[in-house]
């Protein structure tokens, strides 16, 4: 069920509901049903599939109304913004991470608290905040705002649940951790509750750049939409 803006919302509200309800009282509950590994397993294929059907759902809906139009001066920021989103988007790849899944176990390690955790403890969903984002302002059209509102909203709302969550499972040893981090990007380095190091970031920040010139060269050939500014 694609082609419409309806079929494009129903798709995202999809996405957004097996991303989020599942943070609620539901996630013990169907753990204790079909157990962890079954609970991960179901998640991770409902959430690609919901991912796919999303994606295909955008590209072959109408563009709808558009409610804003900016000037060039806006790829210009899409530059700058997706070169620090492609730093961040390597971050859980590249080190430990006391939020990723399965994270609370790593929460005493200290190297959950540097590199890029420094900058922020939720780099990947701040990379995909900053990526909807900017794509956001470029593209003021319905499907547009349907689509990147919820990829970046659930981004954004993820950071706040996974502490949350992490509170619960954690305690103690949780409130130590965010006293040496912030969710905000940079926050804890510009407050000195954090320290970034050089020869902890150096390789990472130039795999980011790599992949932000490999997502900026191809993205008129995937996305069929050149990002350059006119």
């Amino acid at each position: 069920m694609t082609g419409t803006i309806e079929a494009l919302a129903f798709a995202t509200a999809l996405f957004l509901a097996i991303h989020i309800l599942p943070s609620s009282f539901l996630r013990q509950a169907i753990i204790q049903k079909i157990g962890l590994n079954g609970y991960l397993g179901g998640y991770s294929l409902l959430s690609a599939l919901s991912l796919i059907w999303m994606i295909w759902a955008y590209f072959e809906a109408p563009y709808g109304p558009v409610y804003w139009e900016v000037g060039n001066w806006a790829r210009y920021v899409a530059i700058g913004v997706m070169l620090l989103a492609s730093i961040l988007f390597v971050g859980p790849y590249t080190g430990a991470s006391a939020t990723a899944i399965g994270g609370q176990k790593k929460i005493n390690d200290e190297k959950t608290r540097g590199g890029l955790n420094a900058i922020t403890r939720h780099p990947l969903m701040w990379s995909l905040t900053l990526w909807a984002g900017v794509h956001l302002l470029n593209n003021g059209d319905l499907k547009s705002l349907i689509f990147f509102g919820g990829m970046g909203g659930l981004a954004l709302a993820g950071t706040f649940l996974i502490d949350a969550k992490r509170a619960r499972e954690v305690g103690a040893d949780w409130k130590d951790f965010i006293a040496h981090t912030s969710n905000v990007p940079f926050l804890a380095v510009i407050r000195g509750r954090a320290s970034l190091s050089v020869k902890a970031l150096w390789w990472k920040v130039l795999l980011g750049v790599f992949v932000f010139f490999a997502f900026f060269h191809l993205h008129t050939m995937v996305i069929g939409v050149s990002p350059f500014p006119m």
